[in-house]
């Protein structure tokens, strides 16, 4: 497999320090990768859906447009949750604004080569999990779903109901307590009938969680302080909208 990155920043000296440490990375892993470099976010717009890299490092105070926009263009006109943004920038006040793209995380220049290689590794693990497979058991027949396709289980009188990202929903007997502990870290259980996948969450605040599909979900009050330490631990935004 080769990987594919991006990075988009108008210092170009950024850009080669960022595309060494990466490429070096994955000569580290004994991996391929293919890195290619914009350095306006229009430019990036224009080629980003051909390359369809998995990483991008993208800075915010881009000439013209700036990344910010290019984040949702990503998002909202290409329709493209899967791509793993980094946001990169000088700035720290950037938290609120950023979230609604859903990075996967924030860093700050100039980038230390420890924290991008531990950004890097943690994006990988990630990538594998989505590749992994829910598996359950209904009328005796097995079925299984790769978790990255999985937005929410629900749990309602000992069945529960799987919601996909592409809208479908499956149900089978069983209960949330039984699988909650084997699930990837990108899970998290909010109540004693919601798990949701931290991936699919659009916004959030204290007692609350607003799913990209437009549905929202309490969180019970003993689950708040785990449910903020598992949104941090994932890698994102580690303020309350």
């Amino acid at each position: 497999m080769i990987y594919k990155v991006a990075i988009c920043d108008d210092e170009i000296n950024q850009c080669a320090v960022l595309e060494k440490i990466i490429i070096e990375y994955f000569n580290n892993r004994a991996e391929k990768c293919e890195v290619e470099v914009w350095y306006d976010s229009m430019s990036l717009c224009i080629d980003i859906k051909e390359f369809n890299p998995q990483i991008l490092f993208l800075d915010i105070e881009l000439p013209g447009d700036n990344g910010v926009y290019a984040g949702k263009y990503i998002r909202e006109t290409l329709h493209n949750d899967r791509m793993n943004i980094v946001f990169i920038s000088h700035k720290t006040s950037y938290a609120m604004e950023l979230f609604q793209i859903h990075p996967y995380d924030f860093l700050i220049k100039p980038i230390d080569e420890n924290v991008l290689y531990d950004t890097m590794t943690k994006i990988l693990q990630l990538e594998d999990v989505q590749k992994k497979e829910f598996r359950y058991t209904y009328n005796k027949t097995g079925y299984s779903i790769p978790y990255g396709e999985i937005m929410l289980f629900s749990s309602r009188n000992k069945t529960i109901t799987i919601c996909k990202t592409d809208g479908e929903s499956v149900s089978y007997y069983g209960k949330l307590s039984d699988i909650v502990s084997n699930l990837p870290f990108q899970f998290v259980c909010i109540s004693k009938s919601y798990i949701v996948n931290i991936k699919c969450i659009k916004s959030w605040k204290s007692d609350a969680v607003l799913l990209k599909n437009g549905m929202e979900i309490s969180i019970a009050q003993s689950k708040r302080a785990s449910f903020k330490q598992a949104v941090f631990n994932y890698g994102r935004s580690k303020e309350v909208i």
